[in-house]
């Protein structure tokens, strides 16, 4: 199995290198995975946190001069504050989808379908907005792969946040990676290699399916406020991951309204069936 020590670059296929950064955690396992694609023209997708010794570690298995983009997945502070850092060291661009209210102004814009173009590869972006709105995955031709950031990871299923996140467009945007064809891999933003990517894509699916099912079945037992919610269906839940687990409810519960199928507003609402 490649190596996951924090700092070691690890080769994963003939083109895609990771090295995972040190920042483990209840939200982030192992830590984030930065990835490197390409050997005579690096592109370089999450950069990771503003850590000194990770940005190193990412030249120093890239070479400076090779280093040609810095690509984000999406700007959850695990993901991205290294990407300035990296920039100035390598003279890369700093590409992303669109959003408001973060401190990067990067050298362009990610738009969905677009290819960026390697010496040996093509990476097509892929907007998946569900864990964020401006989440992008990356399609590897090369290799019939996708890198697809927090929303697909490995280990763990993904937090969904509103108001920034919202579960229509998460169930959406899997569907949507679902229908490529003759898929091999995924490279999650955190954990080890998926090899069964459309395997992997349908559990997930299932499971918010599942969670969706079990939510309807405890408010037609009678109303509830989103924290009982969360005691009934994730017992014995670390306290640390609650309020996440709780925005994943809300997140839930949003969709169902949207579907007529349960009455609230937010988070303080007492919720039931419509």
């Amino acid at each position: 199995m490649p190596d996951m020590t924090p700092g070691v670059a690890s080769a994963l296929s003939p083109l895609v290198r990771r090295i995972v950064a040190n920042n483990p955690g209840y939200m982030t396992g192992p830590g984030t995975n930065t990835y490197l694609v390409g050997i005579d023209e690096v592109a370089v997708i999450d950069p990771g946190p503003e850590d000194v010794a990770h940005v190193e570690a990412i030249i120093g298995a890239s070479m400076r001069e090779r280093v040609r983009w810095v690509l984000l997945t999406h700007t959850h502070p695990d993901h991205w504050p290294a990407a300035r850092y990296l920039a100035d060291q390598t003279g890369a661009e700093i590409l992303m989808f669109p959003v408001k209210g973060i401190d990067l102004e990067p050298h362009g814009w990610l738009e969905n379908g677009q290819i960026i173009e390697g010496t040996e590869f093509g990476l097509e972006v892929i907007h998946t907005p569900g864990h964020a709105s401006n989440h992008v995955c990356f399609f590897l031709e090369e290799e019939r792969a996708y890198v697809t950031g927090d929303h697909i990871m490995n280990g763990s299923t993904v937090v969904i946040p509103p108001p920034d996140g919202n579960m229509t467009h998460y169930l959406e945007s899997l569907e949507l990676l679902k229908k490529r064809t003759r898929l091999t891999r995924i490279y999650p933003g955190h954990g080890e290699v998926i090899d069964d990517a459309k395997g992997k894509i349908q559990e997930y699916i299932e499971h918010r399916l599942m969670r969706e099912g079990q939510i309807v079945d405890l408010l037609a037992e009678g109303p509830a406020k989103i924290p009982a919610i969360v005691a009934r269906l994730y017992e014995g839940l670390n306290e640390a991951i609650v309020p996440r687990a709780e925005q994943t409810v809300l997140a839930h519960l949003l969709k169902l309204k949207r579907d007529g199928r349960v009455v609230g507003r937010d988070e303080r609402s007492t919720w039931k069936t419509a």
